[in-house]
């Protein structure tokens, strides 16, 4: 039997979690991140093994809290902490690599998604600190400092524009997930769940829920994989704002403000965690045929759900079948 598993936010995973932390007594859950990471592991198709081999699941944890250590902005000694405050920096391949993959998925998103937004997000929201809807001269100021030519990568160190503050939210948990499952693979695992809030590793056949953005109860599609490895990633104007959902987390680094075209962006796939979270990062503040064209292009499948309530999903994607609740 499949995997069963839910895309939401921070509170409702968090109640999910732990009603299964006290059914099955396991430590397979933790905080990093900014989130609740869950490890679910299973030896066949009839056993469940809650937390599968314990060396196995700290292995996981260690790996998110080493990245997490790496590449947070809200960690003063970590290397983009670092990078952003010195603005130059000889940076582990781990945190290079996310630089790079960042680099790739602001080309093929056209500039969308963009790690340069940290001066926005950071510098002028503040958010995930001491929130405040900036003025639109600050915005403007913020501006200066986002964009692509803002950063440059050599064989020794990684230089940031003084004022441009990097930020990989966008993008470090799909990295996590994917070189958790990675590890799970190394170590013959054929059938688990790795869960860092919206975005989801699977091995083996799993089944994911996503939920309305409008009801935080209700449940709009399930998302059913055959695949030997499949990727989801989940993104949303719901769960994180500054007085209400107009100001949303969502920022545009063309505009500096937050976009309303799409109330939850879920992508899927055949793996690359690290590519879906930065793209569906980037397709929530696209207009919808500007997405829908990204997303059939690249071959990711997709269930977008505009502010009002207009659904666009795809039809057909090898392996994935998907149940919309709405028809």
């Amino acid at each position: 039997m499949p995997f069963k598993w839910y895309t939401f936010g921070m509170k409702a995973l968090f109640f999910f979690l732990s009603l299964v932390t006290f059914l099955f007594g396991d430590e397979r859950v933790q905080m990093h991140m900014g989130t609740l990471i869950s490890i679910n592991i299973t030896d066949s198709e009839e056993v469940f093994i809650p937390a599968g081999d314990e060396n196995l699941t700290d292995e996981v944890f260690a790996l998110f809290k080493d990245l997490d250590e790496k590449l947070s902005t809200y960690k003063s000694d970590s290397e983009i902490s670092r990078l952003n405050r010195d603005h130059e920096a000889n940076l582990s391949n781990v945190t290079r690599t996310v630089l790079e993959r960042s680099m790739e998925m602001n080309h093929k998103t056209q500039g969308a998604f963009d790690i340069t937004i940290g001066s926005l997000s950071h510098g002028a929201y503040h958010f995930g600190t001491q929130e405040k809807l900036p003025t639109s001269a600050e915005i403007h100021h913020a501006l200066t400092f986002v964009g692509g030519n803002h950063i440059w990568m050599d064989h020794e160190k990684v230089r940031v524009t003084k004022g441009t503050i990097i930020d990989l939210g966008g993008i470090g948990k799909g990295y996590a997930v994917d070189l958790s499952i990675t590890l799970l693979e190394r170590h013959g695992v054929k059938k688990a769940v790795i869960a860092a809030s919206g975005d989801i590793g699977c091995l083996g056949e799993c089944e994911v829920r996503i939920q309305d953005p409008f009801h935080s109860k209700g449940i709009v599609a399930t998302v059913t994989s055959i695949l030997p490895r499949f990727a989801i990633s989940t993104s949303g104007n719901y769960e994180r704002y500054i007085r209400n959902k107009e100001h949303n987390h969502l920022l545009n680094p063309k505009t500096g403000k937050s976009e309303q075209n799409f109330a939850s962006v879920t992508l899927f796939g055949k793996g690359d965690n690290t590519a879906l979270d930065a793209i569906a990062t980037g397709v929530s503040i696209m207009r919808v045929d500007q997405a829908i064209a990204l997303l059939e292009r690249e071959n990711i499948g997709y269930f977008l759900i505009q502010n009002d309530g207009h659904i666009f999903y795809s039809k057909k994607l090898e392996g994935v079948t998907i149940e919309n609740n709405e028809h």
